[in-house]
Order: C-alpha cells, then sequence, then structure tokens
C-alpha cells in the first residue's frame, strides 16, 4: 500500500545559472527604483509639475514601476524558496510569462497617445486634456484591453503556449509563424510608424509659416513647438534604442537564454533611464530638479559655516 502524500505546495526557485545571470538585472532594478522614487517624491512636492499635459508620462511612469514590482516579486520568491500552493503555480506561470510583454506593448502605444496629442496640441492649438477628457480615458482603457484581448485569444487558441521549465523563467512559446508575424506588425511596426509620423508631421507643421506675417509670432510658435518636438525625439529615440532588441526578440528567442537575458537588461537599463530622461528634457521638471540641488547645497554650506562657530565657542568655554 502506498503510504505518500503529495505536497499540497511547491518551491518555485531558479537554478544557481539562473539566480546568477538575474544579478546585474538587480542591480539596474534597484538603481531603477532610486531613479523613479527621486522622480515620484518631486511630483508630491512641486504642483508646477503635476499638469494634465504630462497624463501619458506619467502613465508611462507608473508601467515602469510594475515591470520593477514585478522583477523584485519574483526574483525574491524565487530566490526565498517560497512554498506556493500548486493551485497557484501556473497562474503565477502564466503572470511570469505575460506581464512582461504586455507591460512592454501597452507602453508603445501610450508612447503614441502622447504623440499624437502632442500633434493635435501643435496642429490645431487645442489642449485635449481639458476639452477631450472622455477620448483621452477611453483611449487609455482601450490602451490597456485591447493587447490583453489579443493575448488572451492566442492562447485560447492554442497559438501560443506556456513554457515552463524547473529551474527557469516562465516564457510564451509561438506555435506559427504566421502568428508571429502578426504579433510584430501589432506589438512593433504599427505603434513605432505611427510614432515616427506624428512626429514627422510636428516637425513640417512648425517648419511652415502658413500665413503668418508677424516674424515675433512666427519665432514664439517655433520656439514652444520646438521643445515639445525635441522631448518628443530624444525620449522616443532612446526608448526605440533599448526597448526594440527586447519586444523584437521575445517571440524568437527564449527568455533564459544569453540573449533573451541581455535583451531584458537592455529593457531595463531603459526603465531606469526613463524619469532621468524626463527630468532632462521636459523645463518643468528641470527646473524642480535644479531647485532641489540648490537647496541641498545651501543646506550644506550652511552647516559648514555653522561647525567652525560651534568649536570656536566650545574652545572659549574652556
Amino acid at each position: 500500500m502506498n503510504t505518500t502524500t503529495q505536497s499540497p505546495c511547491i518551491v518555485l526557485s531558479w537554478s544557481s545559472d539562473t539566480a546568477g545571470t538575474r544579478k546585474p538585472t538587480l542591480y539596474i532594478c534597484i538603481m531603477a527604483t532610486i531613479i523613479h522614487t527621486i522622480f515620484w517624491i518631486h511630483f508630491l512636492f512641486y504642483s508646477s509639475i503635476r499638469q494634465r499635459g504630462m497624463f501619458w508620462l506619467y502613465v508611462y511612469l507608473l508601467t515602469d514601476l510594475f515591470l520593477i514590482f514585478r522583477f523584485f516579486l519574483f526574483y525574491g520568491q524565487r530566490i526565498s524558496m517560497i512554498c506556493v500552493p500548486r493551485s497557484a503555480r501556473t497562474i503565477l506561470c502564466y503572470f511570469e510569462a505575460i506581464s512582461k510583454i504586455y507591460t512592454n506593448v501597452i507602453q508603445s502605444y501610450i508612447l503614441l497617445g502622447l504623440n499624437v496629442c502632442r500633434y493635435i496640441q501643435i496642429v490645431f492649438n487645442r489642449n485635449v486634456y481639458i476639452k477631450n477628457v472622455r477620448s483621452l480615458i477611453l483611449s487609455n482603457l482601450a490602451i490597456y484591453i485591447i493587447p490583453m484581448l489579443n493575448i488572451i485569444i492566442q492562447f485560447l487558441v492554442n497559438w501560443t503556449q506556456l513554457w515552463r521549465q524547473l529551474g527557469g523563467i516562465c516564457d510564451i512559446k509561438y506555435m506559427s509563424v504566421y502568428v508571429q508575424i502578426f504579433n510584430i506588425f501589432i506589438v512593433y511596426f504599427i505603434p513605432v510608424t505611427l510614432n515616427i509620423i506624428f512626429i514627422f508631421l510636428c516637425i513640417r507643421f512648425i517648419s511652415s509659416t502658413g500665413n503668418i506675417r508677424n516674424q515675433q509670432i512666427i519665432n514664439n510658435r517655433r520656439k514652444f513647438h520646438m521643445r515639445l518636438v525635441i522631448q518628443s525625439v530624444v525620449f522616443y529615440s532612446i526608448w526605440l534604442i533599448l526597448w526594440s532588441p527586447f519586444v523584437l526578440s521575445f517571440q524568437f528567442v527564449n527568455a533564459n537564454t544569453s540573449v533573451g537575458i541581455v535583451t531584458s537588461m537592455l529593457n531595463y537599463i531603459q526603465i531606469a533611464l526613463d524619469p532621468a530622461i524626463v527630468a532632462i528634457i521636459d523645463m518643468r521638471f528641470y527646473k524642480a530638479w535644479k531647485k532641489t540641488f540648490t537647496k541641498i547645497i545651501r543646506k550644506r554650506k550652511r552647516q559648514r559655516q555653522t561647525l567652525p562657530t560651534k568649536i570656536t565657542e566650545a574652545t572659549k568655554r574652556y
């Protein structure tokens, strides 16, 4: 008679090799946490940067926080050797496999929403953040819902399968080349192409003077609009360089391979740099950061000035 009983839970852990390859990403995520924390502290204390026009950027940076949280969650779980209920094991594995690419997909469309709104603001001189609030909310919901439906449908019709290996990271396996081509268009080529088109249309509009004859008006308009376009171009270029390798390779390369690890690391470097780039290229954030550093420097100078005075007073007493 067999008296062995199955354990109600199972330990999810990484192999020593997998844990070792994730160490650099851990350090990147720690730095990313510090940078993002500084960014959001400024958001709380400076009203000048709490504006509706920053809506898409704030939504985008919140997805960065989710990806950082996701990494710490699974890293902590795997190295802590936590015993997970068997019923939750599959759910966690699906979440690990799907959540990163899903978040990266919605990030590309969030940036598209940002560039579309800037195009409307520049070309039509319309503040969509005040006049089209309902459209903003609906488009934001669509960005979250449609990619998730796409992933769910592909699993239901068996176009994709869950890939898991003992001691490794849960990943997605794609069953057809046609599905991979379809995903590349949806995930990469459509949002990237549309983003480039809208940025180009903004640049072309700024370059044209139209029927405006007053040179001062032309110069002021160009200066304001050019600043918006430069912000978009700089941010989008850096984002595209660090984001593209992961999004282009995720269907063809397993997350546990060296290529998968490197592309994932580049993705987390981009996450760490995002708030710093926004703070540098946007004058509102630049002024807020500058004000903070100025206060810190002044406080240190005061401490240095008061220290010799206290020492002198103590010497006189003796």
